[in-house]
């Protein structure tokens, strides 16, 4: 126990207080929904006027098609990895990134409309950029998905074949998990860039 605690001090990990851990989850929450409904409505009022200035800019369309894989793909990763990493972060560090992946999960709410309502109806004459990131959007989004329910799975059978999972086993659980979610974004991003050429999920229908 005592040689325990002194490698976790070496490593810089320290205990996170269940009440740390409600508050930091709430927090997520919060900012999550938040942002979720500030980008539905910014999508579903502003989108067309959003998507001509960002035709300004000067990005090709594998451009826009990486910026929405980037929007729905890495996130939740990135959600998992901070939640295990919680003991090495300051209650500062937690809050910015808790809030940070909280919005960033919402932004989603700006893209999600014009799979559903088309992309002419969300983007109007911005379609040019509405059409490239929607489609990289919902690369990533299905990539996230299988993340998750693959994530699920392994902790389901991880719970299922011990009583009470070590420390040691929960490291060792989310490394694995760390790794397939890198290979699963990495094949994901492959198709947000060059799938559209199959025709699926072409034109947000």
């Amino acid at each position: 126990m005592t040689t325990t605690q002194h490698a976790s001090r070496r490593a810089g990990v320290r205990a996170v207080t269940d009440g740390e851990d409600r508050a930091d989850r709430r927090r997520f929450v919060v900012a999550l929904v938040v942002s979720a409904v500030l980008f539905a409505v910014v999508g579903l009022r502003f989108g067309e006027d959003v998507a001509m200035q960002l035709l300004k800019t000067p990005t090709t369309e594998l451009g826009w098609r990486l910026i929405g894989w980037m929007v729905a793909a890495p996130p939740w990763v990135l959600v998992m990895v901070s939640w295990h990493e919680r003991g090495r972060l300051s209650a500062d560090q937690r809050r910015r990134r808790g809030l940070l992946l909280g919005a960033w999960i919402g932004l989603s709410m700006f893209v999600l409309p014009s799979r559903f309502g088309g992309v002419e109806h969300e983007f109007g004459t911005g379609a040019l950029v509405g059409e490239p990131l929607s489609v990289g959007w919902a690369w990533g989004g299905l990539a996230a998905l299988i993340g998750l329910a693959f994530s699920g799975v392994v902790l389901l059978v991880l719970h299922r074949s011990v009583a009470s999972p070590t420390p040691t086993q929960r490291d060792m659980t989310v490394r694995f998990l760390e790794r397939a979610w890198l290979v699963l974004l990495v094949v994901s991003l492959g198709f947000a860039l060059y799938g559209g050429r199959t025709g699926v999920f072409h034109g947000g229908t």
